[in-house]
């Protein structure tokens, strides 16, 4: 009996947003005069719990043809939340009230259900904590480089990442990036990153990508500094051009060498050819 309740818990819930979303992607083709082509409409929704299996919130977020979020429904116990975004109409009152009693009464509560039987199947699988692997990549770019902070590979979700340049952080602002994204085997991956110019370069400044997060006793941090590869390169340029002209310089003495021994040898024979001829003339006469 319990498993036809959560059966048809789920098919009520599918068959409501099925329908929903046939109406919106009716809507949006007409607001966007779209008449060929294939045309993709993508809904997320989900609710979060405390520990105590108390639930927090119920969000659901709409997008048409990955570009416009042209919808936002955000229900946390005390407030509702509804962006109609710039497409479509919004709600009027008597509509946005009776959506918020249908989240309350009928989603939270089936969301929060099916939430709980997930987290007790998968209980190891989603209580479990899989340290981040942490990068600091350097990658030229017009008018001068961009370094990012790469963590990858942990679980759960939440991490914080971030840039300090000489010890200090930089502005959320200055950099690219910060979605925490899903890597396809169960965990997760952040990247931030940030353009320094040339100019910046020649301050030599340290950057430091560090990294906390569940599964870590222990900040992780990654470090480089500004203009000390480009020293190291100098001066690996600078040996390769020696070693090179030491190479050529022995070419040169080998070829020489070759061409005086070769030389010497032809003049040996040609005295030797002389020295023969000489000998036989000398017997003729006589």
């Amino acid at each position: 009996k319990m498993h036809d309740n959560k059966a048809q818990d789920g098919a009520y819930v599918f068959g409501m947003m099925f329908n929903n979303m046939k109406e919106r992607s009716f809507n949006l083709k007409h607001h966007f005069n779209l008449t060929e082509g294939v045309q993709v409409q993508q809904r997320m929704s989900g609710c979060e719990m405390l520990d105590n299996g108390e639930p927090v919130m119920f969000v659901v977020k709409d997008t048409f043809n990955a570009i416009y979020t042209d919808q936002m429904v955000c229900y946390n116990m005390t407030h509702f939340i509804y962006d109609a975004g710039k497409l479509l109409r919004g709600w009027d009152g008597m509509r946005q009230a009776f959506e918020r009693v249908l989240f309350e009464n009928v989603h939270l509560p089936i969301c929060i259900r099916t939430l709980k039987t997930i987290l007790k199947r998968e209980k190891n699988f989603a209580m479990r904590k899989v340290p981040p692997r942490l990068r600091l990549i350097k990658k030229e770019v017009s008018g001068g480089l961009k370094v990012s902070c790469l963590a990858f590979g942990f679980y759960p979700r939440h991490i914080n990442l971030t840039l300090l340049r000489d010890g200090q952080p930089v502005a959320e602002q200055d950099l690219t990036g910060g979605e925490v994204l899903p890597s396809g085997d169960g965990t997760y991956q952040l990247r931030k990153s940030l353009e320094v110019s040339t100019e910046e370069l020649k301050k030599r400044h340290n950057y430091t990508c560090t990294a906390s997060h569940l599964s870590l006793d222990n900040k992780l941090d990654v470090s480089w500094e500004s203009g000390a590869e480009r020293v190291h390169l100098s001066t690996f340029s600078a040996l390769l051009v020696m070693l090179l002209i030491v190479i050529l310089l022995g070419i040169f003495i080998c070829v020489r060498r070759w061409r005086y021994t070769a030389s010497q040898s032809k003049i040996a024979n040609v005295d030797a050819k002389v020295s023969e001829e000489m000998n036989l003339s000398s017997d003729s006469e006589t």
